[in-house]
């Protein structure tokens, strides 16, 4: 290869060609331009960019094929994932007498279904307003999730009786915002004034149902301070 120090005038020698289909929208021959642009950065060698009819595109990689000694390489885009594909769960993180540790558990979060990330839960297994109320034995469940709760956000929680577990929020303005965005985590959620009102059982675990309620309290609540209000209440 010709060294980037010896280009040769207007010929090739030294250089880097990307040639486009003249016809792409400007938005493509923009992306190329950068491309071209990091690429020169990169290689230390100046990189031209050739906008041409089809046709000589054709004509040109016909003539590489019948190139014995010519080297082709074709890139493929990478698959763009399923927008409503379900996001993918963090690991639980225990604290030392085997309770999971959920002021700890994230320290970052994916984009929120509200603003085009994936959910928190697939359509398959979104989790439903609450048939009937939970029984005795779910008492430790709706304890985890107002700890949880409590642990990521500061906010307090409590069971109604109708089966919802209540969340008091700052404003009422807060509490609409957050019950949209985790209704597009494929979360059930209602408003009562200042309380936001989320599925509580029956039958909830802790791996699934419990960790799932809690994350999305915590990732829009997150949102809702770092990005809507700015840190101010709202």
């Amino acid at each position: 290869m010709t060294d980037a120090r010896q280009v040769n005038g207007d010929g090739m020698a030294g250089r880097l060609l990307l040639v486009v289909d003249a016809a792409v929208s400007p938005e493509v021959q923009q992306v190329c331009a950068d491309l071209a642009a990091r690429l020169a950065d990169q290689a230390g060698m100046p990189v031209s960019v050739a906008a041409v009819p089809v046709g000589r595109l054709d004509a040109l990689q016909d003539s590489l094929r019948r190139d014995a000694e010519a080297r082709r390489r074709e890139y493929a885009p990478s698959p763009r994932p399923d927008p409503a594909a379900p996001m993918s769960s963090a690991p639980f993180v225990w604290t030392a007498d085997g309770r999971p540790d959920w002021g700890s558990m994230w320290t970052t979060f994916c984009e929120l279904a509200l603003y085009g990330g994936p959910p928190q839960r697939g359509p398959e297994s979104a989790l439903r307003a609450p048939a009937v109320a939970p029984a005795a034995d779910d008492a430790e469940m709706l304890a985890e999730m107002r700890r949880g709760i409590w642990e990521t956000t500061g906010l307090y929680a409590e069971p109604t009786a109708s089966g919802w577990l209540a969340v008091t929020c700052d404003s009422p303005t807060m509490a609409a915002w957050l019950c949209a965005a985790i209704i597009l985590e494929n979360v059930d959620a209602r408003v009562e004034e200042d309380r936001l009102l989320l599925p509580a059982g029956p039958g909830y675990t802790l791996k699934d149902e419990v960790k799932s309620i809690i994350t999305v309290v915590a990732k829009t609540h997150h949102y809702w301070q770092a990005h809507v209000t700015g840190g101010e209440p709202a």
